[in-house]
Order: C-alpha cells, then sequence, then structure tokens
C-alpha cells in the first residue's frame, strides 16, 4: 500500500534544507524536546538511517504548513519509522500497541467485548441488519469512558436526524492509524482489508466517524484500497444534515466559548470554517485562541505520541494556556485525542475550565 523507499527518497529530494519545518515544530519550540526536523529529512535525502526522536513527531504538519517546498515531512518521518521498525529499534511502548491491535482490536489492550458499552441502554442497531450508515466509533472514544456521551449525543443527533445507521459493535476493529504511525504497513494492509470486508457487509453507503483520525485513514489509506463508501467525520456530517435541511440548529443561553481545532481537520481535511458556523448558528459566543484554524497548536497526543512518555511542557498545557487568555472557560474539540489530553492538563493543573465535544454540546440545540 505504501512504498518505504518511495516515501523516503521522493518525498525527501524535494527539500532544499531551509530549516523552516525545524523552526516551525511546535514540539521543539515549546516543551524542550530536541527534535531537529531539517536533519531527519536531510539524512533520508542522503540515506543515512537517523532515528534520534523520530518518535516525538506529533505528525501535526504544521512544518508541512510552511515548507516552501511542498514536502510530505510526515510522510518521510512515518518511512524512517518503518525502518526503525522493522529493525526492532522501536520504542516497546509502540512494540505493544501493535500487539494490542493484533490481538484485542484496538491500541489500548481494552477487551473486545467491552467496546460497546457506551451503548449499554441505547436501542443502537448492528450495521449487519443493514443500515444507510455505519457510525464507527474508533477505539479511544469506545474505551475512554469521558468520551462515551459524546458518543451517544452524535447517535443521538442521527436518531433525531431519521439516519438509518448502526455500529459494529464489539465486531469493530481499530482503523489502523497507530500502525501507519509505527510505520507496520505489512499488518495495516491485512487489518484495512478486513475492515473493509466487515463494511461493506453492511450495505453502508457511508461511514460516519467519532475520530478525525478515522476519518482520514478512511479517506486517503482506506480509499487508495479500495473502499467506495462516502465518509464523513461527524462534524461534517451534522453540517450536510442541517445544508440539507433535515436538522435545524436552535439557540440556547449565550455562552462563551473558544474552539480548539485537531491538526488532522484543520491542516489535512481543511475543515475550519464549518465548526465554527455550526457553533454560531447553535448560538453559542465564539472566541478564539492567539493559534487557530490552519495554524492551530497541537495537542500533543498524534503520531502515537498518546501511548509515549515524553519529559518537559506538555502541548495540551500551553494550549489550556491560551484558551485561559480568552476569557472563556470551556473549550469546544471534535477529536478524541484532544478532548483527552486537553482534559488531563485541566485537570492535572486544577484549572476552572471544562474541555467538551462538539458533538455533546450541540445535542439540546438541534431540532
Amino acid at each position: 500500500m505504501i512504498n518505504v523507499d518511495n516515501i523516503i527518497i521522493e518525498n525527501a529530494s524535494e527539500c532544499f534544507q531551509c530549516g523552516e519545518c525545524t523552526v516551525t515544530c511546535p514540539i521543539g519550540e515549546y516543551t524542550g524536546e530536541t527534535i531537529d526536523v531539517r536533519k531527519i529529512v536531510r539524512s533520508a535525502q542522503i540515506g543515512l538511517e537517523y532515528y534520534d526522536n523520530i518518535w516525538a513527531c506529533a505528525t501535526c504538519a504544521l512544518c508541512e504548513n510552511f515548507c516552501p517546498r511542498n514536502v510530505s515531512i510526515v510522510d518521510t518521518v512515518i518511512g524512517l519509522r518503518s525502518l526503525a521498525f522493522h529493525k526492532r529499534k522501536a520504542p516497546e511502548k509502540i512494540e505493544k500497541v501493535v500487539w494490542d491491535i493484533f490481538e484485542n482490536g484496538n491500541p489500548w489492550g481494552g477487551r473486545k467485548n467491552e467496546r460497546s458499552k457506551w451503548a449499554e441502554g441505547m436501542n443502537v442497531k448492528n450495521a449487519k441488519e443493514g443500515v444507510d450508515v455505519i457510525l464507527y466509533v474508533g477505539c479511544e472514544a469506545a474505551y475512554d469512558p469521558k468520551q462515551h456521551n459524546n458518543v451517544r449525543s452524535v447517535a443521538g443527533i442521527l436518531e433525531k436526524a431519521g439516519v438509518n445507521f448502526g455500529i459494529l459493535g464489539n465486531e469493530e476493529r481499530c482503523c489502523g492509524e497507530p500502525l501507519r504511525n509505527a510505520g507496520e504497513f505489512d499488518y495495516l494492509d491485512e487489518l484495512v482489508s478486513q475492515n473493509i470486508s466487515d463494511f461493506e457487509k453492511t450495505g453502508a453507503g457511508a461511514i460516519v466517524t467519532i475520530s478525525p483520525h478515522c476519518a482520514n485513514m478512511f479517506k486517503k489509506v482506506y480509499k487508495n484500497a479500495g473502499l467506495k463508501m462516502d465518509v464523513f467525520h461527524y462534524p461534517e456530517y451534522i453540517s450536510k444534515l442541517n445544508s440539507e435541511g433535515i436538522i435545524r440548529f436552535k439557540k440556547g443561553e449565550d455562552v462563551k466559548v473558544t474552539y480548539h481545532d485537531p491538526c488532522i481537520l484543520s491542516r489535512l481535511e481543511k475543515f475550519v470554517d464549518e465548526p465554527r458556523k455550526i457553533l454560531e448558528k447553535s448560538g453559542f459566543r465564539l472566541v478564539e485562541m492567539r493559534d487557530y484554524g490552519e495554524n492551530s497548536l497541537c495537542c500533543g497526543g498524534g503520531g502515537n505520541r498518546m501511548f509515549l512518555e515524553f519529559h518537559g511542557k506538555r502541548l495540551s498545557d500551553i494550549r489550556t494556556d491560551q484558551a485561559l487568555e480568552t476569557g472563556s472557560n470551556i473549550i469546544v474539540t471534535a477529536c478524541p485525542y484532544c478532548n483527552m489530553n486537553l482534559h488531563d492538563s485541566v485537570k492535572t493543573r486544577s484549572l476552572n475550565m471544562r474541555v467538551i465535544e462538539l458533538g455533546e454540546l450541540l445535542k439540546e440545540r438541534i431540532e
């Protein structure tokens, strides 16, 4: 599916070593960790096996936003990770993530029979009974209890809209993004084929995901592997339902909120304006943080950093500081990783703030 040699050689060859990537990398700029992006790309250009801090990269793609040569820096890093992984030079925790996906269908080591625990008490249809839309929950949202209210809220919105949807329940597997970030492409190919087969058996024409990471995988990797279904991240689908007149937003109490753009949505999907329009139509008063839109500051959880431990200041701490500057005590986001990291920063620092997913925020403002 992905040719490692092409990733490393063809992408890196466009680089002329200006250093813009190193300067703009939020990991190097804010956390105190040493990550020389230019050196990583240069090593790839000349064929050196350079693995220093390639696992620190959050794959947030901010460097690519500023690259004058449009180098696919993230893919170059993942290509180098693939070489490291197959030479047993990956961190042990990354190897464990791969094995957990193989054995349990998720990177967290959660039990297969607890994947759909979030749906207890709800009459959610099994997608294999035949549906128009698959609600793909994803691993983080399925196993983290803090995410369950949002999943239930999104399911409730789909039900209110009259969408014929269902879930794969305990048979749902990981989308495979952690495998891609680890550079384990062989097993990724196998997993993608298994998932596409399961999706096709439902007869659905579309997939709606809770995580933008899953949506991006389905749109890019799965489409290249033959997936024929339309793919939407849930804010995209809610926006679509609204534009088609199927659902309407109603304004409630005037509440000031700030919105954190997930990297996948803002930089890779260019999905920036729609969440803000949804908040505006729902009567929320949006105040922007210092870094927003395509230049939004990463929460620090992407690129498999969620499974590793790093020292120094956390990007999520810096992001919550930026949120405090706005005068709002509510951070809205649309990504389970961002939700988890920002929530952890708020909790560990005892901040008077609330982190909430867009779906959960909207559940009472849709008619």
